[in-house]
């Protein structure tokens, strides 16, 4: 089983394999937490995958998000146009969805904390209460059903809009402290793959339909992992 070290081991490999997840699931010894040893992670003397994944797709060899099951994946990019060309064919986006997505292609790449703003995910500041209003919004929030936050909601959009083939991560962005060094979460920068890798894309997987993509997509999982069973891989792709 081979071992990551570095961004440039990790893309190396991603680009060998063609499909990369970041996680483990059913499928084994596929995923980047499985090659990875486990003292790189949450390391804050040496960087590791967390670190590593902006870098991977500056590199411009892989497509990133949450493309397979809802969670992240790395693909590369001729197998990432078939991907696209089968999921679109098969998306429905909501008005929501739609709305973020021409959002997105006005301003070619937004911030997750932009892109929240401009599609009205942002919920305003609370005004002060007295301790009798928060008494009586605390009982009532005991005996109504809770709705979905607004960033449960900003989440799946955009979760949806990765998987549908619509919208992949740019970068990772950081903070930094006053000595420069990046500090805390990196904060995803999204795109189009039209945006990111140019308006014809899609020809890798020029000449198969988008059946015939999802085809492509099995067949090339079905060599790589002797491991997986055909259903496996069906439920995998989605």
């Amino acid at each position: 089983m081979p071992q990551l070290h570095s961004a440039e081991q990790l893309e190396r490999q991603a680009i060998r394999m063609g499909i990369l997840p970041f996680f483990t699931h059913a499928i084994p010894q596929f995923s980047i937490e499985e090659f990875t040893p486990r003292e790189l992670w949450f390391n804050d003397e040496h960087e590791g995958p967390w670190e590593w994944k902006g870098p991977v797709i500056g590199y411009g060899s892989l497509a990133y998000g949450k493309l397979f099951q809802n969670k992240a994946a790395y693909v590369r990019l001729d197998l990432y146009a078939d991907l696209a060309n089968w999921r679109r064919s098969q998306c429905h986006p909501s008005p929501d969805e739609l709305h973020m997505l021409q959002v997105l292609r006005e301003h070619e790449s937004l911030l997750s904390k932009e892109l929240k703003t401009l599609c009205g995910y942002q919920q305003p500041r609370a005004p002060r209460r007295n301790p009798l209003e928060k008494l009586l919004d605390a009982e009532a929030r005991r005996v109504v059903k809770p709705q979905r936050s607004e960033r449960e909601a900003f989440d799946t959009a955009v979760t949806r809009l990765q998987m549908d083939g619509l919208v992949v991560i740019a970068d990772f962005e950081y903070q930094h402290d006053k000595s420069g060094r990046p500090y805390g979460w990196g904060i995803a920068r999204y795109t189009t793959p039209e945006a990111m890798y140019g308006q014809e894309f899609l020809r890798a997987a020029e000449g198969r339909s988008p059946l015939q993509s999802r085809q492509h997509l099995f067949d090339h999982l079905a060599e790589l992992l002797p491991q997986a069973t055909p259903a496996q891989i069906q439920k995998f792709l989605g």
